[in-house]
């Protein structure tokens, strides 16, 4: 396996504490907006401080819209993805309707980066997609919560999708990781910011609070929450970005839902049920057709 597959398939196992964390910090009390907000404005501070004394990592004048334009993907994509379990959609919907992400990450690549949609693509989406389905055993659900909720989430997925593609861009126009990282997680907190007060608009006055009021309890996790999903996660995405096609890196994300599923074993003891086992075998064989097929075209 090549580094570059390795490190987008290490930040997808680190990414399955997306959901995870959100519920563990909803649970704690955390309004919609401080989720969103917190966890990605503590990955702000070392990053800025790394760019402050490695003046060559600043972004540049030429790239700025594109941060900007990207900054509004994130902005958009960490409050809907965490609109859905604020609104009362279970754990389990979100993450499907949030994992619908590679069919429109292929389509998207297609049209955005002129990417080919192979046989192996095709057909690796359709076995990832099946894998999440079985995974997450939709209809055994009983209720699978409100409309806004679900269409908070399938909206997280169409914005999943163009942070993987926008993430691409980034690879092919040789930007360092650390730049991208940067970039994004300072302009999405900016948008975040920004959108905050439109937000309150929209949606109860209790989903957007906004408060630093926590305990130390609390903050250890939000800081750990950022960490692991930002900082480490964030770095080698957009490292291994600069030659795996957005297509390829939307299908090695969806182990995000094996390892979220491991994770809300350990910490919610949830069963790990037959369902897990062969969705997670099925998303597991989707990422090896990918990365076989790679290998295959590069020798």
């Amino acid at each position: 396996m090549e580094k570059e597959h390795l490190f987008i398939v290490i930040a997808a196992t680190f990414y399955g504490t997306i959901t995870v964390g959100g519920q563990f910090l909803a649970n704690l009390g955390l309004s919609l907006y401080e989720i969103a907000i917190l966890p990605i404005s503590v990955i702000s501070i070392p990053m800025s401080l790394i760019v402050m004394f490695k003046r060559e990592f600043l972004i540049s004048r030429g790239v700025l819209r594109f941060f900007i334009v990207y900054g509004l993907i994130g902005g958009i994509l960490h409050v809907t993805q965490f609109g859905g379990i604020v609104l009362g959609v279970p754990v389990a919907v979100v993450v499907l309707l949030l994992y619908t992400q590679p069919i429109w990450t292929t389509i998207l690549g297609k049209i955005l980066l002129q990417e080919t949609i192979t046989k192996s693509k095709s057909l690796a989406v359709v076995l990832a997609f099946i894998g999440v389905f079985v995974l997450l055993k939709p209809w055994d659900i009983e209720s699978i919560g409100n409309l806004s909720g679900i269409f908070s989430a399938l909206v997280a997925g169409v914005f999943l999708s163009l942070w993987v593609i926008w993430g691409r861009r980034s690879g092919i126009n040789k930007q360092h990781y650390v730049t991208t990282t940067f970039g994004f997680t300072i302009f999405s907190t900016m948008w975040l910011w920004l959108l905050l007060p439109i937000s309150s608009l929209f949606v109860q006055a209790s989903w957007a609070r906004i408060s630093l009021n926590f305990s130390t309890y609390q903050w250890c996790y939000i800081i750990l929450f950022g960490l692991l999903w930002g900082t480490v996660s964030h770095a080698l995405f957009y490292s291994g970005m600069k030659r795996v096609p957005a297509s390829t890196a939307g299908i090695i994300l969806l182990l995000e839902p094996v390892s979220a599923t491991v994770l809300a074993t350990i910490i919610f003891r949830q069963a790990v049920t037959m369902n897990v086992i062969v969705g997670g075998v099925l998303i597991l064989i989707s990422n090896c057709v990918v990365l076989l097929k790679s290998r295959l075209e590069k020798n």
